[in-house]
């Protein structure tokens, strides 16, 4: 929540629509800020892995030109799932989504909204 906090006092008066100039020591404050705020959710996720005895949950590497490879998650998959969720939501939900597929003739049945199983994906 700390860390929250100092991304929020960091950013308090930046409107995100207007292109400005960020003040330096702000943009160190929001730096600072995100880092803790890592270091305190690994810190949570470790308590968490040892007290269910499993190691279900990753920690979030330090940023750097490994940290993607270090994390372990697809970024492919992770934009494929960002853009069949944006469809679906374009489409109206998975609920209205199923009602327009049910309308609309094709060659093969499919789930309108494509989004996979997310059990299966967070397993990656």
């Amino acid at each position: 929540e700390r860390s929250m906090q100092g991304i929020t006092k960091a950013t308090k008066g930046v409107r995100r629509d207007l292109p400005v100039e960020l003040d330096p020591a702000d943009l160190k404050l929001a730096k600072q800020s995100w880092e803790g705020g890592r270091v305190a959710l690994n810190e949570f996720f470790v308590v968490l892995n040892n007290a269910v005895g499993l190691e279900e949950l990753k920690t979030i590497p330090a940023a750097g030109p490994n940290q993607s490879k270090d994390y372990g998650r697809s970024q492919r998959r992770f934009n494929d799932l960002q853009k069949k969720t944006k469809l679906c939501q374009n489409r109206g939900g998975p609920t209205l989504s199923q009602a327009w597929g049910g309308l609309m003739v094709s060659g093969y049945l499919q789930d309108s909204c494509g989004i996979p199983d997310l059990e299966e994906y967070f397993r990656q």
